[in-house]
């Protein structure tokens, strides 16, 4: 019935493997089967149905005639030495003997091992989108790190340079108006003196808040180094530059800066130019007219805006 070689796969096969005769004795049965199902001995000449619930017993009983005639899966349930059921998922199929009689084959197969396996599949798959999803939300984090001032949390000197050439090269391209505005805060050295940096670190944060609040979603706010900030307004003209360049002074004077016991007023000193004003031969060239407008403001007093004019430059 068995050759060696189909005799050795079935007796190392985790799978239980059977074969019955009409009378649904044991002809075979593997170590995999009696190791789960045979309180003792061997379970050969035993009954296979008397190792299943009845209801899967008479399933089996009724589909007989089909089984010598065909291969058919059907799940059945058996009982344990222990007295629990188990469902295994059976492929039978009718085999020749060396009699008059045709045997049924079946080999079964613990579907709770294979949903175990499934669930631990899922669970890896869940495990890996978590690692997926913590790594892109690392890297994001590490990418917005790089591009960002850590005390006011405005864009820094690096991100400004790149976007700035962008910025330039369209407005050249397109003939598109573009403002630049640079901004220092007034008598910083004094806050820091007399208030501390702690204080000094948090008139620069709340202050980058108060011109961010001031400012549109196209514009490009950085912190130019020290207590300078610069800011690029793309499609800009200067009008609407000097607009924009008031708000923003006004929003920093607008209330003194408190932390606890210190509180200041403190100001800034505003320069804007843009490429309508000049004929700039490079974005650095028009980012140093408005450091010049700056000083410019400075010479005024502080604490107000002054917009650069080609002929006073020179």
């Amino acid at each position: 019935m068995l050759d060696s070689r189909g005799l050795l796969i079935l007796e190392g096969s985790s799978d239980c493997a059977v074969l019955v005769d009409r009378n649904w004795a044991l002809v075979y049965a593997n170590p995999a089967f009696q190791q789960r199902f045979c309180t003792a001995g061997t379970a050969e000449g035993t009954n296979f149905l008397s190792y299943l619930d009845a209801p899967s017993a008479a399933r089996l009983g009724d589909l007989q005639a089909q089984l010598l005639q065909e291969s058919r899966q059907i799940e059945l349930k058996h009982l344990t030495p222990d007295s629990k059921a188990v469902s295994l998922l059976y492929s039978f199929f009718p085999v020749a003997s060396s009699g008059p009689d045709v045997l049924l084959a079946g080999l079964g197969r613990d579907r709770s091992r294979d949903l175990a396996t499934l669930l631990e599949i899922i669970d890896l798959n869940l495990q890996l989108e978590k690692k997926q999803k913590e790594l892109s939300e690392a890297n994001a984090r590490l990418e917005q790190l790089a591009i960002t001032d850590q005390i006011t949390e405005l864009y820094n000197r690096h991100y400004f340079f790149n976007f700035s050439q962008h910025f330039w090269e369209e407005a050249k391209r397109y003939r598109l108006p573009l403002v630049v505005i640079m901004m220092d805060i007034d008598n910083f050295k004094s806050v820091n003196d007399h208030y501390g940096h702690l204080f000094g670190d948090y008139v620069l944060k709340q202050g980058s808040n108060r011109l961010k609040g001031n400012t549109r979603k196209s514009d490009i706010l950085a912190r130019y180094g020290g207590e300078e900030l610069v800011l690029l307004a793309s499609n800009t003209d200067i009008q609407t530059g000097q607009v924009l360049a008031e708000r923003m002074r006004a929003a920093v004077a607008s209330a003194p800066f408190v932390m606890g016991s210190c509180s200041a007023t403190v100001t800034i000193s505003v320069g804007i130019s843009g490429t309508e004003l000049a004929e700039f031969a490079s974005f650095d060239a028009l980012l140093d007219s408005s450091d010049q407008a700056l000083y410019g403001a400075k010479r005024a007093g502080k604490n107000c805006v002054y917009t650069y004019a080609e002929t006073a430059s020179r």
